[in-house]
């Protein structure tokens, strides 16, 4: 299955968790897989639809993420990585926040998070990022975290 729809990697785990998730959203009545011989077909229930949860993208940008190699050797991301980051940056509804934050929340780590960032900010010019600091008393300034604004791969 992870083959047909082009999200196979090499690590049997991250396959497995792949099925597992398209599963266990069937079982929540917000997904329908049909199985035709070798051909699946993923669609979304109404009530998915209703709940307004659905992040509607374009697929070239899911291509473009998937084919991404960083031109800087000392920032990887996998392209599951780059998308969940990029898809927790889209429905943030909060004004400012931390990597930490992020990472806790998708359960990756803080260099991954930062990594993502970096290419949806620098290379892939996907979103905006200003650090928000507040001076305390002594003069010292302390990192608040970031607010960001996603300005590409949406479906309009």
């Amino acid at each position: 299955m992870c083959e047909f729809f082009g999200i196979a990697s090499g690590d049997s785990r991250n396959n497995r968790n792949i099925k597992e998730a398209i599963s266990k959203l069937e079982q929540d009545g917000l997904l329908r897989q049909i199985r035709d011989g070798q051909v699946y077909t993923l669609t979304l229930s109404r009530k998915a639809e209703r709940q307004k949860k659905v992040i509607r993208i374009q697929k070239d940008w899911i291509e473009i993420a998937k084919r991404h190699k960083s031109s800087n050797t000392n920032v990887s991301v996998s392209w599951m990585n780059l998308l969940k980051v990029w898809l927790f940056l889209i429905d943030n509804k909060k004004e400012i926040v931390t990597t930490r934050e992020i990472a806790e929340t998708l359960n990756v780590s803080i260099s991954t998070v930062k990594n993502a960032k970096h290419i949806l900010l620098n290379e892939l010019s996907a979103i905006c990022s200003k650090r928000i600091t507040k001076k305390s008393a002594d003069g010292a300034y302390r990192c608040l975290g970031s607010t960001i604004d996603v300005k590409a791969w949406l479906d309009d």
